[in-house]
């Protein structure tokens, strides 16, 4: 993958071109939920203070409590001990540091930082006498303060995460992470849903199937916030919490839990080095049960990193050990590493999936068209994909909120008629994986098929240049689209029902003098005027026009004249 961009600098465009090439069969198997997450602390970096931050915090607490006149000093003692311990640094380089000076004047003070990140288990494993073992990070981190902060919001990462979820292709998540912004998520795209089931206890794992299990196996700092009897115990950070949380009986349900997510799921890693032994161990267990081969299809193994670190390939050289061989050794680590960190990766994800369950959709539609057909029909779902995709704001969080607000007003106007509520639900294709859509007997009689037929018809003339498809303007009565070419600008709406259809009328998103489509996927009712005869506006204007798509395809034969129909039909 020598052409490939750095996962620093891909652009969500050059991300999709991955996943419709070498990574295909792994990003078919997140639209089929085959792929259990396992996300570390690289999604929530600019939301949640990295581990850097977090030690420079500790450092100038522990700085701050020194007491100059005590010889004796307890948190003088904890300071040399991480600085020689933890740091390793010499007896002359621990004797250039002024313990009483604040930390930003230490001598290579980021060098010093920058060891203690990467032994950060040890560092924390060190205490102050007199307080408790999580002293330096309960305490000096401030770790309620720091990743459970009601003021925080989620980023792309967890935003992107949700909408997964709600898809119903996201259904098992590991999560290294204390933060709760994953579930903030959840419940900003729909608040009423219920779709996630967190994990932090043996005990939780009894509770109802949902969407999503979220399995927080190093403990949530939510909760120990909120109850910091029985939580504040589970943050897993130090070394002997690593090293004993296997073994640890109050642990060993989520232990098993996680083992056999790592034989029955393939791997998806986004954020996470796998640097701590606990982790390392769960899936050399897995491989004890029940390997993985390699090659596999889709790819047992995927990692979001520009480049594989050192206990990524020891996870890989353990998962694969029947296979590895120094001869296949470089090409195992290539079909694991796909180079695009969490933002831009988890955007196509979510714009892939949201593909791929149009395009079956597609392929269940009613009428006679064939499989060469079907496919040419595909290509405008695609064609809007990448067009998305290829947004210069594609991958921001606030991109995404306007995705999501978007999506959610069209399928609210598609479903009821009504978008007037001012904080729309995120409402899902479906809550199905693409594999089991074909039994789904909602997709039917919600008119699910020909909606993807119509976004179909709508990228086609787009890709071919006879129309542009532009978002609405939020205003109620903006519609869901805006079709323009050389001579129109057009509302466009889907319709479910008739009576969706009708209540787009009764809610004032159309009005009688509109130059509007409305798309419907059954039958047009037949009070409405069908186009070609659409009722003329004032000043002439062409006024509403009323296609329906399954009109459209009963008298299609091939994919031509299903877009001609349409066009004929619109009167564009």
């Amino acid at each position: 993958m020598s052409g490939t961009p750095h996962a620093a600098s891909i652009s969500v465009r050059e991300t999709l071109e991955l996943l419709d090439g070498p990574f295909a069969e792994m990003a078919s198997g997140i639209a089929e939920d085959r792929y259990a997450l396992w996300l570390g602390s690289g999604i929530s970096l600019g939301k949640i203070p990295g581990l850097k931050v977090l030690i420079r915090n500790a450092l100038e607490h522990l700085q701050g409590k020194v007491a100059v006149v005590d010889a004796n000093c307890r948190f003088r003692a904890t300071i040399a001990e991480i600085l020689s311990t933890a740091a390793g640094l010499s007896p002359a380089e621990c004797g250039t540091i002024d313990v009483h000076q604040p930390v930003a004047s230490w001598p290579n003070i980021d060098a010093i930082i920058q060891r203690l990140a990467s032994n950060y288990a040890r560092f924390l494993e060190i205490g102050v006498a007199g307080e408790p073992d999580d002293y330096i990070l309960w305490t000096g981190a401030d770790l309620p303060n720091a990743f459970a902060d009601p003021a925080s919001e989620p980023d792309t990462e967890h935003l992107c995460i949700g909408l997964l979820i709600l898809e119903g292709i996201a259904s098992r998540i590991a999560s290294a992470n204390w933060d709760g912004l994953i579930e903030k998520a959840v419940d900003e795209l729909s608040p009423r849903a219920n779709a996630l089931v967190v994990c932090v206890t043996g005990t939780d794992l009894r509770q109802p199937q949902q969407q999503a299990f979220l399995y927080k196996f190093h403990g949530c700092a939510v909760r120990a916030r909120d109850d910091e009897a029985n939580f504040r115990a589970r943050i897993i950070a130090r070394l002997s919490q690593i090293n004993a949380w296997r073994d640890d009986q109050e642990n060993a349900a989520m232990v098993a839990r996680l083992v056999d997510l790592a034989v029955s799921h393939e791997t998806l890693m986004i954020g996470l080095s796998a640097q701590d032994s606990n982790i390392q161990t769960v899936f050399t267990a897995a491989e004890n049960q029940m390997g993985w081969p390699w090659p596999s299809h889709p790819p047992a193994y995927a990692f979001s990193e520009d480049r594989l670190g050192v206990d990524q390939r020891a996870l890989l050289r353990n998962v694969y050990r029947s296979s590895y061989s120094p001869a296949n050794r470089d090409a195992i680590y290539q079909s694991a590493l796909i180079r695009a960190y969490a933002k831009p990766l988890l955007t196509a994800l979510v714009l892939h999936a949201l593909c791929a369950k149009l395009c079956r959709l597609v392929e269940l539609a009613p009428g006679g068209l064939g499989t060469p057909d079907s496919s040419a029909i595909k290509e405008g779902l695609k064609h809007l994909r990448n067009a998305v995709g290829s947004h210069p704001d594609a991958g921001a969080v606030a991109f995404i909120r306007m995705i999501v607000a978007r999506a959610s007003r069209l399928m609210a106007l598609y479903h009821t008629g009504d978008a007037t509520a001012p904080d729309l639900p995120y409402l899902p294709i479906t809550s199905r994986p693409v594999q089991a859509m074909a039994t789904d007997p909602m997709i039917a009689t919600a008119g699910l098929r020909e909606l993807a037929v119509g976004l179909s018809l709508l990228g086609l003339g787009h890709r071919d240049g006879s129309w542009a498809v532009q978002p609405a303007p939020p205003a109620r009565e903006q519609g869901a689209l805006r079709i323009v070419t050389a001579t129109n600008n057009l509302k466009l709406v889907f319709a479910s029902t008739a009576q969706a259809a009708i209540r787009l009328g009764a809610n004032g998103h159309i009005g009688p003098d509109d130059d509007v489509i409305v798309m419907h996927s059954q039958q047009v009712f037949p009070t409405m005027p069908r186009s070609p005869r659409a009722t003329r506006g004032r000043l002439g204007r062409p006024g509403r026009r009323d296609v329906s798509v399954t009109e459209l395809l009963d008298s299609a034969a091939n994919a031509n004249e299903l877009l001609d129909g349409f066009r004929k039909a619109a009167g564009i």
